[in-house]
């Protein structure tokens, strides 16, 4: 099975990873007009700015969409069919694409309150995942 759907830690999300290690949810924030954003950009999406800053987010974020996976595409899904795909809005404005757990799929509803968590990967990468708040 590949790994290449997995997130790859680059000199540029190198502050979101390290952060995740610290169980912080740590995203990129301009330091000029103060709009959060992700994935990683060089330049501000709002004013342009190229000052952008990692900051720890609250970690609080609201389901806006969510997928149900039935088949093992890696390792880590072993044992947990079916894993629960997700897109999370932050507080701080961000759409956030995730899985949720600590729930059963069917309790899983659009709007729900979500508390973000943290997941180690069998190559030790941890990623953030989302549970009820």
């Amino acid at each position: 099975m590949s790994d290449d759907w997995l997130p790859e830690p680059s000199e540029a999300s190198a502050p979101f990873f390290a952060g995740a290690k610290e169980s912080r949810l740590r995203l990129q924030c301009c330091n000029d007009c103060g709009r959060w954003t992700f994935p990683v950009r060089a330049r501000c999406q709002s004013c342009g700015g190229t000052e952008i800053g990692w900051r720890d987010a609250s970690g609080n974020a609201t389901l806006y969409s969510f997928g149900l996976l039935h088949r093992v595409y890696h390792p880590r899904h072993e044992g947990r069919l079916p894993i629960v795909l997700a897109q999370v809005d932050l507080e701080e404005g961000v759409r956030l694409p995730t899985n949720v757990v600590g729930v059963e799929p069917a309790e899983v509803k659009i709007g729900m309150a979500l508390r973000v968590g943290f997941e180690t990967l069998p190559d030790g990468t941890v990623i953030p995942v989302f549970e009820p708040a």
